[in-house]
């Protein structure tokens, strides 16, 4: 006895979703070492983890930001700060222009206190600060098109890569 088998709608994809996603701009903004270094610039500020990710299996990307407040400073203008993180990664050329979310951590001294999260619900990259505040804060800046908060990100974010911005002053003080 002969089996016959088909297989119907089984053809091999080819195309996956980190392929429709831009990355590695040719022009335009500023590399990520460019970008740690330009965060690192705000006194008292140092820049622990700057991170990317590839794709992952649903074609979602996005960056990790973590800064730690060193003793003896304070955070002044906290959605100061976030503008400027936010648009920093924004305008890193290299790897893949993020897609799903920016991850921003802030770590302060023993005993100091910042609401990241706060900050960025001030200056309206997130809608709302779901955790506490304490030593240290996270907020996600959603860059999902298909979400209303992600999508007004987009459109105030522009093209990618940004323009890099200048570091405001006045972001953190000396106590």
């Amino acid at each position: 006895m002969v089996s016959i088998v088909t297989f119907v709608g089984c053809a091999a994809r080819t195309d996956r979703p980190s392929d429709t996603i831009p990355h590695d701009a040719p022009s335009g903004g500023q590399t990520l070492a460019e970008m740690q270094d330009s965060l690192g610039s705000i006194p008292g500020i140092t820049v622990t983890d700057a991170s990317s990710a590839p794709p992952n299996i649903k074609g979602n990307t996005g960056y990790s930001i973590d800064l730690e407040v060193q003793p003896g400073y304070t955070v002044l203008d906290g959605p100061a700060l976030v503008d400027f993180v936010v648009a920093s990664v924004w305008s890193v050329r290299e790897g893949y222009m993020p897609n799903a979310q920016i991850d921003i951590s802030v770590s302060m001294p023993p005993g100091g206190v910042f609401d990241v999260a706060a900050a960025a619900v001030e200056s309206g990259w997130a809608k709302e600060a779901r955790l506490p505040a304490g030593e240290r804060s996270t907020v996600g800046v959603l860059l999902n098109p298909n979400k209303d908060q992600g999508a007004r990100n987009l459109e105030r974010l522009g093209s990618w890569p940004g323009d890099v911005p200048d570091a405001p002053g006045g972001i953190t003080a000396q106590e």
